[in-house]
C-alpha cells in the first residue's frame, strides 16, 4: 500500500509518522509499503548527530520512506548520495529504506505511475544565509526543466499521480507567498510557472504536493488537487477526501 503525506521537517512535524503516537496503522506495515513526504523532508539538514538519531529512527521502521526535495533540504548533502535507479526512475539512496526521489522522474511503485518534481521558493530568504539554511537550488534550473519535459515526452505525458512540493501558478494558495526571483541568480527559473506550464498539458487523476502547511481539496479541469501536510493518505482514500474538504 501506498501512504502520502506532507512536509515533516525532522523533528518539527515527523510524530505524524510515528507508529506509536499518532499513526498507530504504521505497525501493521511491511517493506512491501511505501510512504512518501511531498518534501520538506527535513532529515538532511545538517549532517550532525540530529540527522543521524532520525535517520536512524526511519530506518528502523517496516515500510520505505520516499521524500521529493522541498526548499528546506540541505542540498549540498542531499547530491552526496549516490545515485541509483529505482522503480524505474532516479533516487539518491539515503538509506536501506530511504529514498529521496529525484527532479523530472517517472517511478512504478506498487502497480502506479508517479511525476515527480520537487523543490520550491523559501518565503523566509531574508532571514536565512546561503548554502547554511538556503540554498538557492531550491528552485530547478533548466537542465532539470528539460529533464522533466523529456521524461514526460518518454510516456506520452500520461501519468497517475504527480508529487511536487510547491504547486502550479494558478492554484489559489500560491497567493499566499511572494515569489522573488531576484533572490536566485540566473541559473534558477520560477517552478510554479514551470508546473503550470506541465498542468496544461499533462494527463494525470490527481496531483499531490505539500508546502502550504495545510490539508485541502482543489479542483482543475475535474482533476482533483491535494495539499497534505497533518493528514496522512492512501490512493484509494483520494475520492473520499473530495468528499471530507468540499
Amino acid at each position: 500500500m501506498i501512504f502520502i503525506t506532507g512536509d515533516t521537517h525532522r523533528e518539527q512535524d515527523i510524530a505524524k509518522i510515528n507508529p506509536d503516537d499518532k499513526f498507530p496503522l504504521g505497525k501493521q506495515l511491511t517493506a512491501d509499503d511505501y510512504l512518501i513526504i511531498c518534501g520538506d523532508f527535513g532529515c538532511i539538514w545538517d549532517g550532525g548527530k540530529g540527522d543521524a538519531f532520525w535517520l536512524n529512527w526511519l530506518e528502523s521502521l517496516p515500510w520505505q520512506t520516499c521524500f521529493i526535495d522541498g526548499n528546506h533540504e540541505n542540498f549540498t548533502l542531499l547530491k552526496e548520495y549516490p545515485v541509483e535507479t529505482w522503480h524505474g526512475g532516479k533516487v539518491h539512496r539515503i538509506r536501506s529504506n530511504i529514498v529521496h526521489l529525484m527532479r523530472g522522474e517517472y517511478f512504478d511503485i506498487d502497480g502506479h505511475t508517479f511525476f515527480t518534481f520537487g523543490g520550491g521558493a523559501s518565503h523566509d530568504v531574508q532571514y536565512r544565509v546561503a548554502n547554511v539554511n538556503w540554498w538557492q537550488c531550491e528552485l530547478p534550473t533548466k537542465e532539470e526543466m528539460d529533464h522533466a519535459i523529456e521524461t514526460l515526452q518518454a510516456h506520452n505525458w500520461k501519468v497517475d499521480y504527480v508529487l511536487t512540493h510547491d504547486i502550479y501558478q494558478s492554484h489559489p494558495l500560491t497567493r499566499r507567498f511572494v515569489l522573488d526571483i531576484n533572490n536566485y541568480d540566473a541559473p534558477y527559473f520560477d517552478i510554479q510557472m514551470f508546473l503550470e506550464k506541465i498542468a496544461a498539458k499533462l494527463d494525470y487523476k490527481a496531483w499531490l504536493h505539500g508546502h502550504y502547511h495545510e490539508d485541502g481539496y482543489y479542483i482543475r479541469d475535474g482533476k482533483p488537487t491535494i495539499v497534505l501536510f497533518h493528514k496522512i493518505i492512501t490512493l484509494d482514500g483520494i475520492d473520499i477526501l473530495r468528499n471530507e474538504w468540499k
